[in-house]
């Protein structure tokens, strides 16, 4: 509600519409007269500023206050223009109980007494900054001080899990160091601080200097050893986004993908820093896999404004993005893609872009045109479909490769120009040879001393492609053996795990699922075993539980799943269950069980969600198990763990396994349904007890969802629950079985509010000061 609002210290006439507030000047105004505006106002805020709060069934439950601005929700706590391309410098003055933390954009000017046992905190951000990025993070939390190069880094956690600060955030310097390093540009802020915070709409929100991260993300110390990375992509994909969206932010979200794209690539770079060349292709090779396997988004460019939520373009502006840049630094080279961004950043520094401003300033930077590489790649859509064979002409000693594009040319999509380096292998030694592909159908020719023994098209998997290029399984487990790079050794797996009946195969798959030196190929090979199956394969699996490192061990474990032919299977994953150090392995037996739907499986299920374990996690696993065993006996047990005051994670793994059971029965779903009126309870929370709505299929609960979803407010995932509502309602309009309404989900990460028009005009950096 505004109170009031003054115009140089004078009161002034205001009114106010659901979208609106018109101040009424008292004079007119030439353009570029400047005005100090002050707006008096309170409310109870339905998006943008959250209040996680005890109450009588969680009365332990820390205090927590924070903020989530993207896209366009601080228009609900501050009466401000609240769209990327207005930039402004903030001062947050927040008064607080004094036992309570607090944690805004910039540095910490003060902290003051004040009155009735408050503190009275004020933070500074002097640099302009959208609307988007303002934070506040108030209440009881744990707190860790360190400094980077003179500046304040800061650490928060919920109150009581101080301890997890520490495993969840042991690589933040580095990150800082080497992407300040790389860019030469240092980390741009006055401090970095990232909090972690209940019940958060996200995973993490790179607001201006103070990134708020799920606590979920938290590592428990004692299975800090159980992960590679733990909170790592997390960490350096915000962390990247003080740069690629906090420093220089897009104009619109059309272009967003200059903030999302970065932040992804910059997340797999320091992959390669870190933890070596081996981790970054294992992370391109999934990205790319992931990306080419959804359909929805291949006609869409990178950059669009079809959408009316940007993340409904997210699979582009993130996966695609993060791939995109890096075909632009291989063709670039490393000097010059690094030599553009630096002038990007510093051409463009607290400022707002366009795609086309980041191209000028890579062609300022190095002299090279990069306009048909951006035509193709970001306003262009989709990418190559490759059939690719190849022959030995031994008389000529020449190697006849044919390629052929086969992606459907229409719309956005068109032929691509790329640069493809093949590698040919003899008894000779490796060869490479760079191509260029421009037609839909062409053949190479090129030297070969004698009859390859492998051949490979695009080595290392620099472009995003799928490319079905038959071979022998002799060609196969030779690249699974002897290719240098975990990219094209991968692929070798996965195609091996094609062949059927063959011992040779089985026994190459079982030797990199033991000896490969990338844990990404041990998992490929085992999963490429289980394709196959058969009781060789199965012990070539079981072989892997030797396996020292448990994100490969649990997968293992996992595959055991789908071992129907082995009766002693069941004894096996119960000792794992319960004798294995690792709880990831721990768990991911307990699964395996309930898909084996073994005699014993109910029994261990039970006592398993007895079980006090880090984070309710054996139990947790234990309530979702019963979903899958199928049996309707487990529903009062599950009603149990739904009750509120149960942990939430619990709630809803039991809440999800509901969704599975006893389908006919009208009292459940009514009980499932009423759940979405909580009050107070995580979005996470919510989006379960939706998908167990779904998966039951009671027509009957649509109505009721309607109703909950007018009042809802989601902060996020607008698009990611309509696709989840679309198969109900579909399923009541033609009054068909659910089990036939399949839809692509929507490939999400965050899902925001609807862009406004591209006219919109620019605005000018101006101040803005928040009082609570």
């Amino acid at each position: 509600t505004i109170q009031s609002v003054t115009v140089g210290g004078k009161t002034a006439k205001f009114e106010t519409t659901p979208a609106k507030l018109r101040v009424t000047l008292a004079k007119p105004s030439a353009a570029g007269e400047k005005y100090v505006v002050v707006i008096h106002y309170e409310g109870r805020p339905k998006k943008g500023l959250y209040f996680i709060l005890p109450d009588k069934n969680y009365p332990d439950r820390p205090t927590q206050v924070w903020t989530q601005g993207e896209a366009e929700d601080t228009r609900y706590y501050v009466p401000i223009y609240d769209y990327p391309n207005d930039q402004t410098a903030t001062e947050m003055i927040l008064t607080v109980p004094a036992k309570w933390i607090t944690v805004s954009n910039g540095r910490l000017a003060s902290v003051k007494d004040a009155s009735g046992g408050m503190k009275t905190w004020t933070w500074n951000q002097s640099q302009p900054h959208s609307t988007y990025l303002f934070s506040i993070v108030a209440g009881e939390y744990d707190e860790s001080k360190e400094v980077w190069r003179g500046k304040p880094l800061l650490f928060y956690a919920p109150k009581g899990r101080g301890e997890r600060i520490a495993p969840s955030n042991n690589h933040v310097k580095q990150i800082l160091d080497f992407f300040s390093d790389a860019l030469g540009v240092i980390y741009p802020w006055d401090k970095y601080s990232i909090s972690f915070v209940d019940d958060f709409v996200a995973g993490g929100m790179e607001n201006t200097s103070a990134t708020t991260n799920t606590a979920q993300a938290l590592v428990h110390p004692t299975l800090a050893w159980e992960s590679l990375q733990n909170t790592d992509g997390l960490n350096a994909h915000e962390t990247a986004h003080q740069w690629f969206g906090d420093l220089v932010t897009c104009k619109d979200w059309g272009h967003v993908w200059l903030n999302e794209g970065f932040a992804t690539y910059f997340e797999m770079l320091f992959q390669e820093k870190q933890y070596g060349a081996d981790e970054f292709s294992w992370a391109r090779w999934q990205n790319r896999n992931n990306w080419m396997q959804q359909q929805r988004l291949f006609t869409v460019p990178i950059v669009t404004h079809s959408f009316g939520e940007w993340a409904e373009n997210s699979g582009n502006v993130y996966t695609k993005g993060g791939l995109v840049l890096h075909m632009l630094r291989s063709q670039l080279g490393d000097a010059d893609f690094y030599k553009g961004l630096k002038h990007y950043l510093e051409k463009n520094r607290n400022q707002n872009v366009v795609t086309a401003d980041l191209v000028k300033a890579i062609e300022e930077a190095t002299g090279k045109s990069v306009e048909e590489f951006f035509n193709q790649w970001v306003y262009g859509a989709g990418a190559p479909r490759f059939e690719v064979s190849s022959s030995y002409d031994a008389a000529a000693k020449q190697v006849k490769l044919e390629v052929k594009q086969t992606q459907k040319v229409e719309g956005a999509v068109g032929l691509f120009r790329v640069p493809i380096e093949v590698e040919i292998a003899t008894t000779a030694g490796k060869k490479s040879f760079p191509i260029q592909i421009t037609k839909a159908s062409e053949t190479f020719t090129l030297p070969a001393d004698s009859q390859p023994l492998m051949v490979l098209f695009d080595k290392g998997g620099k472009i995003l492609k799928s490319a079905a290029f038959k071979k022998s399984p002799e060609e196969l487990i030779y690249q699974l053996k002897n290719a240098d790079t975990v990219s094209d050794r991968a692929d070798a797996a996965r195609s091996l795990g094609e062949v059927k009946g063959n011992n040779a195969v089985m026994e190459a798959l079982g030797e990199a699922s033991r000896g490969d030196k990338h844990w990404g190929i041990r998992v490929t090979s085992l999963r490429a075993l289980a394709a196959i199956g058969g009781p060789d394969a199965q012990n070539q699996i079981k072989a892997a539980l030797a396996n020292e490192q448990p994100w490969v061990r649990g997968v293992a474990v996992q595959l055991m799943g789908g071992f129907k032919e082995d009766a002693s299977i069941a004894e096996t994953l119960e000792k794992i269950f319960r004798e294995d150090k690792a709880l990831r392995v721990r768990t991911a037996a307990l699964t395996a069980l309930a898909q084996q739907k073994t005699s014993n499986a109910y029994e261990v299920m039970t006592q398993a969600a007895g079980m006090d374990s880090v984070d309710d996690n054996i139990r947790a696993t234990a309530l979702r198990g019963f979903g899958q065993l199928g049996d309707d006996k487990a529903v009062p047990m599950l009603l149990e763990w739904t009750a509120p005051g149960k942990p939430l994670p619990v709630r809803g793994a039991a809440i999800g396994s509901l969704g599975r059971l006893d389908k006919k029965n009208k009292d459940l779903t009514k009980t499932l349904t009423a759940f979405l009126q909580e009050p107070n309870r995580a979005f996470n929370f919510q989006f379960n007890v939706l998908g167990a709505l779904v998966q039951r299929g009671d027509k009957d609960a649509l109505p009721a969802v309607e109703e909950w979803l007018k009042t809802a407010q989601l902060p996020i995932g607008g698009s990611f629950v309509q696709s989840m509502l679309a198969p109900l309602r579909v399923a009541l309009a033609e009054s068909v079985p659910l089990g036939f309404v399949q839809l692509e989900p929507v490939y999400s990460h965050v899902a925001l509010e609807r862009v406004p028009p591209l006219s919109m005009p620019p605005k000018k950096t101006s101040r803005a000061r928040v009082v609570s």
